[in-house]
């Protein structure tokens, strides 16, 4: 693991987040732990932590990721995240892989019949029926880290990037998919599962945010009957459609603000709210600041 630690630092020299050359490899760097839950969406990846560790928070289901568990997001899902533990001497170091759905398809194909599910890791806080959640925790086993190693050297360099990047990548997501619970992420990535019919659904609410919806209409994207499709969309995210889409809604309004200098009332209309009151109040709940006071503050950063 200080080997991992090492090549991962010389990346991430200071804090902040770093995209690195090999496409779908991108490293964290924190040096101080967070004071408190952050609401944030994880986007579909793998999130392997070097050194420190970090808790993830859906509802009331804790999942706690460290060197020796990585954490697998099949969908993207609205959670909390806090880094637990990071000092400016033992920085929290951590990889993120996004998840290549063409990558997995084409290995599903090439792999055999997947293995049976297990029970979910004790880093698993989880409610009754997580076992279908989109989320999961799962202990690092040496083919998973001696992979991490080679894939973090393709990226200290573009060449191994462009030669050998796509080889490692595949192969940490071939063990991943191979590991006790990739039977979970098989299910989210075949196409004959309803998981998988839920996470397109929760890619077209991300892509689409802005547009009405209801769930009849999104029901009838996922080819389910609305009972149906209510009970699997809740499995999967421990959240409802309804307030699925609203939270999607709130963090894109908080990016507009952060990145293209929305002020509140313009961030509010552009990512589909008709009411700026409704907004504010809910805005207000998800992040513990009013939006217009959030805006000030993040136009300065």
């Amino acid at each position: 693991m200080n080997t991992l630690i090492n090549k991962a630092q010389d990346m991430a020299d200071h804090e902040g987040d770093f995209t690195t050359c090999v496409p779908h490899l991108s490293l964290f760097r924190r040096d101080s732990p967070t004071p408190s839950p952050m609401p944030v969406i994880y986007q579909p990846s793998i999130y392997m932590v070097l050194q420190g560790s970090k808790a993830a928070y859906l509802g009331k289901e804790r999942y706690l990721y460290d060197p020796m568990h990585y954490l697998v997001s099949c969908v993207p899902l609205p959670l909390e995240g806090q880094i637990l533990q990071a000092s400016p001497y033992t920085p929290y170091l951590a990889a993120r892989i996004s998840l290549d759905t063409q990558m997995i398809n084409e290995l599903i194909v090439e792999m055999p019949l997947e293995p049976k599910p297990q029970p979910l890791s004790e880093h698993t806080s989880n409610a009754l029926g997580s076992a279908n959640r989109g989320i999961y925790v799962s202990a690092i086993h040496t083919d998973i880290q001696n992979t991490l190693s080679r894939l973090l050297d393709c990226a200290q360099s573009k060449e191994k990037a462009h030669v050998l990047g796509q080889l490692a990548l595949k192969e940490l997501i071939y063990h991943v998919l191979n590991d006790e619970h990739g039977a979970l992420l098989r299910s989210f990535a075949c196409q004959d599962r309803q998981q998988y019919q839920i996470a397109n659904v929760l890619q077209y609410i991300n892509r689409h945010y802005a547009l009405n919806m209801d769930i009849p209409s999104l029901a009838s994207k996922a080819n389910m009957s609305e009972s149906s499709f209510y009970h699997h969309f809740k499995a999967a995210t421990n959240t409802t459609p309804i307030q699925y889409i609203k939270t999607v809604r709130l963090h894109a309004a908080k990016r507009k603000m952060l990145f293209e200098q929305y002020n509140a009332t313009a961030a509010a209309y552009e990512v589909g709210y008709t009411s700026t009151s409704q907004f504010s109040r809910e805005y207000r709940r998800l992040f513990s600041v009013p939006p217009a006071q959030d805006a000030r503050i993040l136009t300065k950063v």
